[in-house]
């Protein structure tokens, strides 16, 4: 009696390792492997389970991933402290210098003529930037002088516009 007992619970046991892990394999056991894990930005997908992150798994088809061999984990570095040493290095400290005069060609910026030209491109930003402005620039294609615009509150601005030469970056 206990015979027959022992025989059909090996041979139970036998087919319960044959059969899936759960009813979600059951379904995706036949569809092309792929397995999901999350990272940081999004998920990625693999063709291959990633046993280094089994935790982070979050879908797979195919065949469960405990159905794939995990790879032998790497060996632990030997990590060792470098060679003691009897100096230091520093890097040099910067030294603070006055403010450059005289020549200003190669700083056209500090110049009045590179601050007027500073302040005609702002100018133009702020145009560019309104519903009036680009009304009053397409008047200008028109008619080739400045105009004047109406805003959107219904106040009437003269607009001067630049050079249409002129290009802001």
């Amino acid at each position: 009696m206990f015979r027959k007992l022992g025989i059909t619970l090996v041979f139970t046991a036998t087919l319960s390792a044959c059969s899936y892990v759960d009813k979600y394999e059951e379904q995706v056991h036949d569809w092309e492997p792929t397995y999901c894990y999350k990272s940081l930005a999004a998920v990625q997908c693999h063709r291959e389970p990633k046993h280094s992150d089994s935790l982070r798994l979050v879908n797979y088809y195919g065949p469960h991933p405990s159905r794939y061999d995990a790879p032998e984990p790497l060996k632990e570095p030997n990590f060792k402290a470098p060679e003691m040493v009897n100096y230091w290095v520093k890097d040099a400290e910067p030294v603070p210098r006055p403010m450059p005069h005289g020549d200003l060609t190669d700083r056209p910026w500090l110049t009045v003529e590179g601050g007027n030209e500073r302040q005609t491109i702002g100018d133009l930003r702020m145009l560019n930037a309104s519903g009036a402005g680009t009304r009053a620039f397409l008047r200008r294609i028109e008619t080739g002088e400045d105009a004047t615009a109406r805003d959107d509150d219904g106040t009437s601005t003269q607009y001067i516009l630049p050079d249409p030469d002129l290009t802001v970056n």
